[in-house]
This record gives structure tokens, C-alpha cells and sequence, in this order.
């Protein structure tokens, strides 16, 4: 745990344009170096790389989403290096009654997405779940998805200007390439839920060993970007919009882009192809002729035209 005096001098570091000295730093704090040399341990325990040379110490590179990177919401963060998964260790805090938050791991040994899958990773991804309370009844779980997805290109269209796209009911796509998945769980009544947790898998540094087309935020903007920035522009996005919901299907529209007749396999088996007309209050897909689309709920979609699956 990073203490009050851990962090004046992680704020040192991160002032500082070099290595400082120890002898400097621990002048400056008005420290012994026995002290100084603890406050660095307690940062290196707590995933900061702290950097010993000649010339003194330095921050090292690295964009760990840790709590003390997040003013205000030190308290809501919970980082893991690694964990089973976020989304049950989120689902559990919840139920134990914290209000808000968001758990991120390095790694998970138990990932997950939609219908059970297991969620790969690279290493260096973006892995978190957020715990948000929006007065939604369960119908509108797909609204939160959606807006979850369109929070997700927002911020990354204003942090690193790249054109994506959502693809109901739980992808972030570049062209044909998967960039990201969401996956959104309600707890509690079904009118009436407690509160929802919404799961991100982002592929930021590097690139899972997938049979589908994948690509990662670098890969795309070709040079570096930061999982910090990332997830604090996310969720400040999530968080206003479940404060009061705007449950408008055609911002989510805009977002989806232009698409081609689609194809949705149904989880009770059905299979229904159309044209592409939105979506509805809910977060349903809508499919069809435009005067008389059919609202699909759940389900896994397939492009049949354009781009590939």
C-alpha cells in the first residue's frame, strides 16, 4: 500500500525530466536515505517501476492502471497483478456493498466473455470491470452494453483519433479486426437490479494468438498508448451516462457505421437474416424490412456481406 509520503515522492519522479539523486532527493524530503530507500520499496511493491542508477533513480516506463493514478477514485480501484477474473472479483464486491468501482488485473487465469467463453490475453491489455449503478431494469442490459462499446470508440477516436466501430452485441472492430469485447452482467431483481457490472477486454500493447482477425491500439495508431488514460476516459464516460441514462438507439446507430445485411444466430436457436436498421430503447437489435424490423435481444451476429466474420 502506498502511503502519503510514498507518494510525495512519486510525485517527485514523475516531475523530474531525469534520474535524481538519492543524496538530492532525500535533502529535499528532509529524509534519512534508510527512509528514502523505503519509500521506493513501498512503490516497487505497489507495481511502480522504480529505477536505480548511477546517476539516481527514475521512474521506469509502464502504464499500470494503479490506484494512485486515479485522484479522487484511489479508494474505487482495485489492481491486481493476477487474478481469476475481474468480472467475479468485481461481482463480489459489489455484493458486499461497495457502490462504485473498477477492478483491473495484469492477468487472469479464468477471463471471460460472452456465453462462457474464456477471454485470451497478450499481456499488457487493458482487463477491467466496472461496478455501476444505473436505475435500469434487466430489459435494458443491452442499452448499457451498447453505450459500453460506444464509450469505448469515443474515447479512443478523442485520445488517439482512430475510426471504429461497435458490433452488436458485445465488439469494438477496426475494418474486420476485433479490437475489443464487453460483457455486461446485472445482480439483483430483475426490475430492480442492485447493480451491473460491465467487463472491458481491450487489446492495447499487444495482439492475442487468435484464429479471427485481431488488432491492438498500437498496432493501430503505430506508437504507444496508455491503458491510464484510457480507462479513466472510459469510465468518466460510463459513469455520467449511468447517472442519467440517455437511452436514445441512434447514437448507437452512428456508431455501428454502415453495415451490411446481417445474420444472427439466437441463443434459443433461430436464425434471422436482414438488413441492418439500428436498434431499439433496449439495446435489441433490429433486423429486417424498415417499416417492420424484428428486435433481437440476444443472440451472435454474423456480417453476410461486406466484411467477412
Amino acid at each position: 500500500m502506498v502511503n502519503e509520503n510514498a507518494l510525495r515522492l512519486l510525485d517527485r519522479l514523475k516531475q523530474a525530466s531525469g534520474p535524481v539523486s538519492g543524496t538530492a532527493l532525500a535533502r529535499e524530503l528532509g529524509i534519512s536515505r534508510v527512509a528514502l530507500w523505503k519509500r521506493f520499496e513501498s512503490l516497487r511493491a505497489s507495481g511502480y517501476p522504480v529505477v536505480a542508477g548511477h546517476a539516481g533513480y527514475q521512474l521506469g516506463p509502464g502504464d499500470k492502471p494503479l490506484p494512485w493514478e486515479f485522484p479522487g477514485d484511489e479508494g474505487r480501484v482495485f489492481h491486481f497483478d493476477t487474478l481469476g477474473s475481474t468480472m467475479d472479483e468485481a461481482r463480489d464486491r459489489g455484493l458486499a456493498g461497495l457502490t462504485e468501482g473498477a477492478v483491473v488485473a495484469e492477468h487472469q487465469s479464468a477471463g471471460r466473455g460472452r456465453a462462457d467463453r474464456s477471454w485470451a490475453s497478450a499481456g499488457g491489455d487493458l482487463l477491467v470491470t466496472l461496478i455501476l449503478r444505473p436505475r435500469l431494469p434487466t430489459t435494458f442490459a443491452g442499452a448499457l452494453g451498447l453505450e459500453a462499446l460506444a464509450a469505448l470508440v469515443e474515447t479512443l477516436a478523442n485520445l488517439y483519433a482512430l475510426d471504429l466501430t461497435l458490433k452488436w452485441p458485445n465488439d469494438v472492430m477496426a475494418g474486420d479486426q476485433k479490437v475489443a469485447g464487453v460483457l455486461v452482467e446485472a445482480w439483483g431483481s430483475v426490475e430492480a437490479p442492485q447493480f451491473y457490472t460491465v467487463g472491458l477486454g481491450l487489446n492495447v500493447h499487444g495482439l492475442p494468438a487468435l484464429a479471427r482477425p485481431v488488432a491492438s491500439v498500437e498496432s493501430l495508431v503505430q506508437g504507444s498508448a496508455d491503458r491510464r488514460a484510457i480507462l479513466a476516459q472510459w469510465w468518466s464516460r460510463l459513469r455520467r451516462w449511468s447517472q442519467a441514462p440517455d437511452l436514445d438507439p441512434g447514437r448507437w446507430k452512428t456508431w455501428a457505421g454502415p453495415q451490411p445485411r446481417l445474420r444472427v444466430e439466437t441463443f434459443d436457436g433461430r436464425t434471422v437474416s436482414g438488413p441492418f436498421q439500428g436498434f431499439d430503447r433496449t439495446g435489441s437489435l433490429l433486423l429486417g424490412p424498415a417499416d417492420s424490423p424484428i428486435p433481437i435481444r440476444y443472440g451472435e451476429g454474423h456480417r453476410t456481406s461486406g466484411v467477412s466474420p
